[in-house]
């Protein structure tokens, strides 16, 4: 028997047993919120007037996911090397979902390679911007539960908003070379 690359029913209905027979996955607003963001950019990409749209958002898109998946993969990593000695089982299926959400990321990055290319050096510092306050929302505001994964919470999320402000003050630093070399 051949393999196929097309799934079939029974590999969709057992991706949805082991999603919904596994509490521990990273599955929250944040990750539904960006997943969506992939849906879109390839939804764009199928559209008449796709270039133009797609050339715009790719640079924010782009940063989003990458911010999405590396996160989401030194999380799961932190959580699997911390706490695997107590409770294995659960920190692979973490571990598994973090490297799931990371190559979502390069899923969606892949889609937006060819809209990536001819921004200027603004327009980048204009989309870390805006990247940097959705994961500003999303860490602040919604603060993804699995932050919390066995009391961690406070520890996550201050280190999280310490890596967004210290991408803020690099981005400032970015803006005001930015100034200077166009001055």
């Amino acid at each position: 028997m051949q393999a196929s690359a097309i799934p079939t029913f029974n590999d969709i209905g057992g991706l949805f047993a082991f999603i919904f027979g596994n509490p521990y996955l990273f599955l929250s607003s944040t990750t539904w919120m960006t997943s969506a963001l992939v849906l879109a950019a390839v939804v764009v990409s199928v559209l008449p007037r796709r270039a133009s749209v797609l050339h715009r958002l790719a640079p924010t898109l782009a940063l989003i996911l990458a911010y999405f998946g590396l996160g989401s993969f030194l999380l799961s990593a932190e959580i699997l090397l911390r706490f695997h000695a107590s409770i294995p089982y659960e920190t692979e299926v973490q571990f598994v979902s973090g490297v799931g959400h990371f190559v979502e990321a390069a899923l969606g990055l892949a889609v937006l390679f060819p809209y990536l290319r001819r921004h200027t050096r603004g327009q980048w510092l204009w989309a870390h911007n805006a990247t940097l306050g959705y994961w500003t929302f999303q860490i602040a505001v919604v603060t993804p539960p699995w932050f919390s994964f066995q009391g961690q919470r406070e520890l996550v999320t201050t280190v999280a908003l310490t890596l967004v402000l210290a991408s803020a003050a690099i981005n400032v630093v970015l803006w005001r070379g930015s100034g200077r070399s166009s001055g």
